[in-house]
């Protein structure tokens, strides 16, 4: 499953996504020499799923804008993001 999201990393956090995800696709969208950067990344992923459970994982979650938006709009999803950092 390809999956494009949009995120706001700094260098180490961009590293932790390439390394995690070798083929991942990524565009720098901002032009600026500030530490943190907005990027387009496209990855092949099992499943969305596993994609946020990595981003969560990574405390990188809320710096992704498909992530940030199904928590503030999926009640269902919210909740299992919720009882999954609860379970940790």
């Amino acid at each position: 499953m390809k999956i494009t999201d949009i995120l706001l990393l700094g260098p180490q956090e961009l590293k932790i996504l390439c390394d995690q995800y070798h083929n991942c696709e990524v565009n720098k969208l901002t032009d600026s020499e500030d530490l943190i950067q907005q990027y387009g990344v496209s990855i092949q992923a099992e499943d969305e799923e596993s994609y946020y459970d990595f981003l969560l994982d990574n405390c990188i979650a809320m710096s992704s804008h498909n992530f940030y938006y199904r928590v503030k709009n999926d009640r269902m999803f919210s909740d299992r993001m919720k009882k999954g950092l609860l379970s940790q």
